[in-house]
């Protein structure tokens, strides 16, 4: 197929892109939606599980008003259809044939089992690519588990160096486990379309593992390269680190701060810091100064000297002297202050959009800012809005024939 060119302020060519993902992908085709590609969610009749997930707008329950669907489905379009039926089936082959790429995270085997899979699919549309993001990979003794954000983290070890030390393993808040596969098929995705468009290729097959993805996103000493090398299996320290001392959320006044010490230097303008505040000598013991693994063994006692000086000011008094004394001081922001963050708001990150049903939101769609391309900004479509417009206008089929196929319980 040809490739075309972007729209006007848009970064991606119009790529037709079919939504079959849940949880584990939906990021992905939002991503893709967001910076231009033609992408159609495609639902059960009954709607994406999405739309039933809180919390709702007004705290009323309602398949237009969940947050959830709301946010992971900007800019994208609405049809319904039933997998499950054989004319649902057909349909969506119809609708693959033309396709750039499908991305789907149903349980694996799941559409083989309907002739829907890459292999079927790529039959008709041999330039297809079809993303899918499921716990445990295609292959492998586990790629049937059922799988939850809880599972992928413990499976893929994060919980091990998630939460205080002497405590359990902690999950990490919300549904993190849900980015990182969706980033890297969104990703592969593209290259794929490069591939098959600026290199001559053809279609290809992604099998994206949330627990691998998760295993690549670790920072600092990465633990299963630690165990391999060393085999130091990696403790939880809570915010702290082992690395950098003091580092963390400290309590202040209104608030937590969050503070890091790296360098000598930064030591010394913060030890004087606190002694000017606090008058407690201690804080200048030589034996802090020599670097962090020196004020390693002392990190409780240094903590407390750090809390007794963070308790007497405010978050943002400590964030704003911390700067004049080049020391690396943040707020740690409540989600209420992030609409209202400045700097959040010079760099555009909100966008306002108008939704038909749940009303005037502010979206955070300016994640990357250029003179001549921005994210589009269009609301989360309406369960089936674009039926018509994708079953009649390109399929050919009637009005009609929409309220038979809506009757037989197929759209």
């Amino acid at each position: 197929m040809e490739p075309q060119p972007p729209a006007d302020g848009s970064l991606l060519p119009p790529y037709r892109i079919l939504d079959l993902a849940g949880g584990p992908g939906v990021f992905c085709a939002k991503l893709l939606a967001d910076y231009g590609a033609d992408v159609i969610k495609v639902e059960p009749p009954s709607g994406d599980y999405g739309r039933s997930k809180g919390p709702f707008l007004g705290d009323e329950p309602h398949p237009e008003k969940s947050a959830y669907f709301l946010y992971y489905n900007t800019n994208k379009k609405s049809v319904t259809l039933n997998l499950e039926t054989e004319l649902g089936r057909a349909i969506f082959k119809r609708l693959a044939a033309t396709a750039d790429a499908v991305v789907e995270s149903f349980p694996v085997g799941y559409l083989k089992g309907l002739g829907l899979d890459y292999e079927s699919l790529s039959v008709a549309n041999p330039g297809l690519v079809m993303a899918s993001v499921t716990a445990f990979g295609q292959d492998g003794p586990w790629n049937e588990y059922k799988s939850s954000d809880l599972i992928a983290m413990a499976a893929s070890g994060y919980m091990q160096i998630t939460g205080d030390p002497d405590g359990p393993p902690m999950r990490q808040g919300n549904e993190q486990s849900h980015f990182p596969g969706a980033q890297y098929a969104a990703v592969a995705i593209l290259a794929a379309l490069y591939h098959r468009d600026a290199a001559g290729g053809t279609g290809q097959y992604i099998d994206v593992s949330q627990q691998e993805s998760l295993i690549t996103y670790y920072s600092d000493a990465h633990p299963a390269v630690l165990w391999m090398q060393l085999e130091q299996n990696v403790t939880r320290v809570g915010t702290n680190s082992t690395l950098v001392i003091p580092l963390g959320a400290y309590p202040c006044r209104d608030g937590w701060i969050s503070a890091g010490v790296i360098t000598p230097r930064e030591w010394e303008g913060l030890s004087q810091w606190i002694y000017e505040v606090t008058g407690n000598e201690e804080v200048l013991n030589e034996q802090y100064k020599g670097g962090n693994q020196e004020r390693a063994p002392h990190i409780d006692i240094i903590s407390a000297m750090f809390m007794d000086f963070t308790m007497r000011f405010t978050a943002d008094y400590l964030f704003h002297e911390g700067q004049k004394r080049n020391l690396v001081f943040i707020p740690v922001n409540n989600v209420a202050d992030l609409p209202e963050d400045p700097q959040l708001e010079a760099s555009n990150l909100w966008t306002e959009i108008e939704h038909p049903q749940a009303g005037v939101l502010k979206y955070p769609l300016g994640v990357f800012n250029s003179d001549e391309i921005a994210p589009s900004a269009v609301p989360a479509p309406l369960l089936g809005q674009h039926n018509e417009a994708i079953f009649c206008e390109e399929l050919g089929y009637r009005k009609e024939d929409l309220a038979f196929l809506r009757s037989a319980g197929v759209i």
